[in-house]
């Protein structure tokens, strides 16, 4: 309070009040002191104060510009150091974290770096000298401080970018090696460019892993990121009962709780992953063979045996991945001799122990059947047509019309080699490598000639080709059977819609058919924009070529013609909602890759926010990179509104 030679009122500066009796009476009190010059004297300084802080004109301030400019030099320094460690996925803290220890065994990376830069930054080192020593910033609650604010600027961004705009939600969940669920929430949507576009939220977790929690959980994430829930327009999940339930997954929950349609789509990965899984499965010839394999795998990573070998490194079956499997049989092809000779050898040297050579015995003998050799040809042969499809369902901007395009192409290519021809070449290539010794052939009984034979005779028909030929047609069938049901379970209207913006199709911008997907966000249908656009767009496409020599797609048409489909937004609208509704969750797999570097065996002490902002920086490092120019002042301004009173900066 203003204290000055004209102050004689000592209520407010000795003695006070003592009940509200006299401290609200009319005409004294707190009401007479409010109209009084001192008062008022006081408030315009205050205010006075509070423009000269938003304006950075304070008297400290002009006084010490210099050294603010110092303070701002080195702490950009610092933040310089935190975005390559968090970029790389790198540590940061070693046994200590003092600035004095810089030069000490055990520092960390941070500690580090900053000395290193001091070293080849003359300027810096000379202004590290003028700042107080309680004021160093080099401390882990720094470290936090400085990573919090950059990733709340990172998520600020991504919002801004979602703006009023329509996303799906993708989520999946793993746990870490300390049993912390960590649940990565995903957004795609269109950009301001109309471009397909994917980030990474955050990484939340949940004390519980019921239904119910998650649900809570991701909305409670989308509400705190500034994010409206019902611009969601789908949801991508894996095939989890958990997620996928239809009455009590995350994907109905979410619909009931903001009571509208949501489709639901199972990530298409995580279905080819299935196909191949079950398919396969149906035969035991197959299974034998991939048992072989693993087998195989272990007996090279023997180290008596691994000196010897001179192949291809074997590869790892996975079972949460079927290209686990593809890797596997690409290699035992490459180095089929090598792995024969290697066999050969342990099994005539004694130098081995008799159990290494007993081993080596039979996966020699299981090796030289002709079903392996077959086996492996084929399943390289169908596991090949799969494989396009997976990667391209990893790319971010594959939309879910086109995905499922790309599977039912791929399905029809395995129909194809169904042939005898294509039999009868792996059949050829497989006899030319290895051959089994002939049997005797059998027959049946000629006593039984004359009689119906009602139980099982001792009659076997040996003939490898007709059980090789069986197999071969078996598992094309048990591929291509399992991926129309899967793949043909889809919403049908939805991909009806969908199917309704491909310009090659006979229904292109039907609006009867596209109706069910502008429903959902409640757009309505004019039947004259869309008759105006197919007949707009049909010519167009007919004069001229995308860009890229390809044929014309959504993302095409959307891309070259934004401009006059504004002037139809319920067609716009269309294409950017069909654009929108994604077809895997592999932005969400790949954050957990980002998870396992992060968050290694010799940093499980971090807190789970810590290692959810380095993962999100880690992944987004086209926007974390911002903080070397563009955004390092904005990261400062946040930095200084926190401890402007250790190391003011403005």
């Amino acid at each position: 309070m203003f204290q000055g030679p004209r102050h004689n009122d000592q209520t407010f500066s000795v003695t006070g009040f003592h009940d509200w009796k006299h401290a609200i009476e009319n005409g004294k009190g707190l009401n007479k002191h409010a109209a009084s010059k001192e008062h008022l004297t006081c408030e315009a300084m205050w205010r006075d104060k509070e423009r000269r802080i938003h304006t950075s004109k304070e008297i400290s301030t002009l006084i010490n510009t210099d050294q603010l400019q110092r303070n701002r030099y080195y702490l950009s320094a610092i933040i310089d150091v935190v975005e390559f460690l968090a970029v790389n996925q790198l540590p940061f803290r070693g046994d200590h974290d003092a600035y004095s220890a810089m030069n000490e065994d055990g520092c960390g990376l941070f500690l580090s770096l900053f000395e290193f830069e001091l070293r080849k930054d003359a300027e810096l080192a000379k202004i590290a000298k003028t700042i107080p020593r309680n004021a160093t910033y080099t401390s882990h609650d720094i470290q936090n401080n400085l990573i919090d604010v950059m990733s709340a600027l990172v998520r600020e961004h991504i919002v801004k970018e979602v703006g009023e705009s329509f996303y799906t939600l993708k989520v999946d969940g793993t746990r870490d090696p300390t049993g912390r669920e960590n649940i990565s929430i995903v957004l795609r949507f269109l950009n301001g460019l109309c471009e397909p576009t994917e980030r990474l939220l955050t990484i939340a977790t949940a004390d519980q892993g019921d239904a119910v929690t998650l649900t809570d959980t991701i909305l409670e994430e989308l509400t705190t990121a500034g994010l409206s829930p019902e611009k969601i327009i789908s949801q991508v999940y894996d095939g989890a009962s958990l997620m996928s339930g239809k009455h009590g997954g995350v994907q109905k929950l979410l619909q009931q709780k903001l009571d509208k349609e949501i489709p639901y789509v199972h990530c298409y990965n995580h279905q080819l992953h299935l196909v191949v899984i079950h398919a396969l499965a149906v035969e035991k010839a197959v299974m034998d063979f991939f048992s072989v394999c693993n087998m195989l795998y272990k007996f090279c990573r023997k180290p008596t045996v691994a000196i010897l070998y001179k192949g291809e490194t074997l590869k790892r079956l996975l079972d949460q991945r079927w290209t686990g499997h593809s890797a596997t049989v690409s290699v035992i092809l490459k180095s089929f001799d090598d792995l024969s000779t290697l066999l050969r050898e342990i099994t005539s040297n004694r130098a081995f122990g008799a159990d290494v050579r007993i081993e080596a015995t039979g996966l020699l003998q299981s090796m030289s059947e002709p079903s392996f050799k077959f086996i492996a040809e084929m399943v390289h042969k169908i596991l090949a047509y799969l494989d396009p499809p997976n990667k391209m369902l990893q790319s971010e901007d594959m939309d879910l019309l086109t995905g499922l395009q790309l599977v039912r192409s791929a399905c029809t290519c395995l129909e194809n080699i169904r042939t005898e021809t294509e039999f009868q070449a792996i059949l050829a290539h497989c006899d030319s490598v290895t051959k089994r010794p002939s049997k005797r052939k059998r027959f049946q009984n000629t006593a039984f000639a004359d009689y119906v034979v009602e139980d099982i005779s001792t009659y076997v028909d040996t003939n490898e080709e007709t059980e090789l030929r069986r197999i071969f047609y078996s598992c094309i069938d048990s591929v291509c059977g399992e991926m129309k049901d899967r793949f043909g379970k889809n919403n049908c209207e939805l991909m009806e819609a969908l199917t309704a913006l491909d310009p090659v199709q006979g229904t292109f911008l039907d609006v009867s058919k596209v109706k069910p997907l502008l429903d959902l966000t409640k757009t309505p249908a004019l039947d004259s924009e869309f008759e105006v656009a197919r007949k707009f767009l049909r010519a167009q496409m007919e004069e001229s070529s995308p860009p890229d020599g390809e044929k014309w797609t959504m993302k095409q048409i959307l891309k070259q013609f934004q401009r006059p489909l504004e002037a139809m937004p319920t067609v716009l609208t269309a294409f950017k909602h069909g654009l929108t509704f994604g077809a895997s969750t592999a932005s969400c797999e790949n954050s957990f890759s980002t998870l396992k570097n992060v968050f290694t065996e010799h940093r499980q002490s971090m807190l789970h926010q810590r290692k959810a902002n380095l993962i999100q920086l880690a992944f987004e490092k086209d926007l974390t990179q911002k903080f070397r120019d563009e955004w390092k002042d904005m990261a400062l301004r946040r930095f200084h509104t926190v401890h402007r009173r250790r190391l003011p900066l403005y």
